[in-house]
């Protein structure tokens, strides 16, 4: 009781900021409605031709990880050689100044570099490495991950249903014995707000051509090029990163294409490798739920479920504050805000 009226003051604070996302949010469904009357009618081609899956273009976005592309590049390739097929392996360098785009030209000369001026983040570097790639299917790689010789037959097979989007690596944790990702996500719409998870794979599950999972990771999936870019790609919104991924895959599931675990796939993943050194746990896990306020606001549209987010507000930041601290939550919310 003492932790729930402490919260109290930081609740009224933020009560005025409720309000306003309450009349906004209100408004843009209540016009999206209104604009519904005057839609023409049409039929929604979500069946769309079958993808080739060889070759596929490999995209690694890089900042300022010439570290970790040494330790786990040697892993890609090795899969690409493992395969046979004629992959291309792309990094994209967000302006790195560690001199990692000298030494990727130097170690591995089969691997093209795409050297964007700046930083342009997690969802805009791979949103210019996919426009610029040629291959039906592009995978994307987080820098940190290191990859099994061989992971990139399962998930290219996925891909044999026309109605799928995209199709995910199980990952591993190479520091951990505890698996905070597995690849198998799942979500609850718990008292208002998204809660995400990773859920174990099942022993039965390990021979499964593929799963159904609730988001693609972003870091160690397969995509079909053309449904990625006619979505629009990772949405910049969530700047610098997180959640990206789980907004596209939701927007794919609602167009009725389908998300997929290749549990056959294998991924080591040096969890925020990039990340943690860079920003600190704090603030990644600061923007993951700023992020996922975002989510709710931009893609929630049943009318049930926007309604109950709303009323619930002041819950869902109570909730926050008892897990973390106010501070944290009023942060999260206040960069969400506007």
């Amino acid at each position: 009781m003492r932790t729930k009226l402490r919260a109290l003051p930081y609740l009224i604070l933020l009560f005025p900021f409720d309000v306003l996302v309450i009349f906004g949010v209100l408004i843009t469904h209540l016009c999206a409605f209104v604009s519904l009357w005057f839609k023409t009618p049409g039929q929604q081609d979500t069946k769309t031709q079958r993808c080739s899956t060889s070759p596929a273009t490999i995209l690694i976005v890089n900042w300022d990880g010439k570290h970790l592309l040494e330790e786990c590049l040697p892993s890609v390739l090795e899969a690409v050689r493992c395969d046979g097929g004629q992959h291309d392996v792309v990094v994209i360098d967000n302006g790195s100044t560690d001199g990692s785009v000298d030494f990727v030209q130097s170690r591995f000369p089969n691997v093209r570099v795409l050297a964007l001026d700046r930083n342009y983040g997690f969802a805009g570097g791979n949103n210019r490495g996919v426009a610029e790639a040629q291959t039906d299917i592009v995978v994307l790689l987080n820098n940190d991950m290191i990859v099994d010789r061989g992971f990139l037959q399962p998930l290219l097979n996925g891909f044999s249903d026309s109605s799928v989007f995209s199709v995910t690596s199980q990952i591993f944790l190479s520091s951990s014995n505890r698996r905070e990702e597995t690849g198998k996500t799942r979500a609850d719409f718990n008292k208002g707000f998204l809660e995400l998870r990773h859920e174990e794979i099942r022993p039965g599950e390990e021979l499964a051509e593929t799963i159904p999972v609730f988001w693609a990771g972003g870091g160690s999936c397969a995509f079909d090029r053309r449904k990625y870019l006619e979505i629009g790609g990772f949405d910049s919104l969530y700047r610098p990163f997180y959640v990206e991924d789980t907004d596209l895959s939701y927007q794919a599931w609602k167009r009725g294409l389908k998300c997929l675990l290749a549990p056959a796939s294998h991924v080591i993943h040096k969890h925020r490798g990039t990340s943690r050194p860079k920003f600190g746990d704090e603030f990644v896990d600061n923007t993951i739920r700023k992020n996922l306020y975002l989510f709710m606001w931009k893609n929630v549209t049943d009318s049930s479920m926007i309604l109950d987010h709303l009323a619930n507000l002041p819950r869902i930041h109570g909730r926050g504050m008892f897990h973390h601290e106010p501070g944290f939550e009023i942060r999260a919310f206040l960069r969400a805000f506007p």
